[in-house]
């Protein structure tokens, strides 16, 4: 059996301080990243919503006469088939 690759956990350690050392020289705070991936999710949540909102009747109006059809032909190949 391999044993487990520590140079990339070495490396990604080394990058996770680097990073955090940057972020804190610009008085970024964990608790405000916390914040800010919180409200670009609930933002990115919220777009989608609306987008559902205004195109979810159309879909389900297309879909009254789509899956029909869809369904019909479907069965119409499966038996052919047999």
């Amino acid at each position: 059996m391999a044993s487990a690759p520590r140079i990339p956990v070495v490396k990604l350690v080394i990058w996770c301080l680097v990073i955090g050392v940057l972020l804190a020289m610009f008085n970024v705070t964990p608790e405000g990243v916390y914040a800010w991936a919180g409200e670009t999710g609930q933002a990115i949540f919220e777009w989608f919503y609306g987008v559902g909102q205004a195109l979810g009747p159309y879909i389900l109006m297309g879909a009254m006469l789509v899956l029909p059809v869809w369904g019909v032909f479907y069965l119409m190949k499966w038996f052919k088939s047999r």
